[in-house]
């Protein structure tokens, strides 16, 4: 909860000001291990922001690990030594024909990443343990991130068929406890098998294993 109260502070301090467009410094966050925000605000009427997270190594080199962080709950990004694991925006086309962000599970391994895309590598594993058809599970539906001892607990939604009756469809909730070990293994994967993507409204690159 602790990294959701930092970001809504750093949404009521940027809009209390005048400025049409503000970055705020790099703020490293507690225990963080070299991790940190910086947020930035456009216009004046019609206001954006976004928060992104970034790196920073000893000698003050900042590397931008993802441009725009999700508001969830719990810790996002969930850290554990020199890995972020974060839930990050990433532009795409709804069914509606409007482009929004769509959550995506994002990791970054310390000083220089890349980052990576674990998105469906994380689900299937979910899939896998726990039966549930990987078509079933709701996208962009990450609810929270929780860092435990040796492990990161995934909340989402997924959906029942039939459950009430022929034809019924209902949302549960889901959650997936994968050990740091897993995660690590997740993001070696897609390190060598993955393919290079760009981020649509940033242009920011990051790998992905199709």
């Amino acid at each position: 909860m602790k990294t959701r109260i930092i970001l809504c502070g750093f949404i009521a301090s940027l809009f209390a000001g005048c400025a049409v467009e503000h970055t705020s410094d790099f703020t490293p966050i507690e225990n963080g291990s070299g991790f940190g925000y910086v947020t930035h605000v456009r216009g004046f009427t019609d206001r954006s922001l976004s928060t992104g997270l970034l790196y920073q190594d000893s000698s003050g080199k900042r590397t931008m690990v993802w441009p725009h962080l999700e508001l969830i709950n719990g810790d996002n990004p969930a850290i554990t030594n020199n890995i972020a694991v974060l839930v990050g925006g990433n532009a795409e086309l709804y069914d509606d024909g409007r482009e929004r962000l769509w959550d995506r599970l994002i990791a970054f391994e310390a000083p220089t990443g890349p980052p990576l895309d674990i998105t469906d590598q994380v689900l299937q594993k979910y899939c896998a343990d726990s039966g549930v058809n990987f078509t079933n599970v709701i996208k962009d539906s990450f609810v929270a991130l929780t860092k435990t001892n040796g492990a990161l607990q995934i909340l989402f939604g997924i959906i029942k068929i039939g459950e009430r009756g022929p034809g019924s469809i209902n949302d549960h909730d889901a959650s997936l406890t994968i050990s740091w070990h897993d995660v690590e293994a997740i993001m070696q994967d897609v390190k060598k098998n993955g393919k290079a993507q760009k981020e649509k409204w940033s242009g920011f690159e990051y790998l992905q294993k199709q």
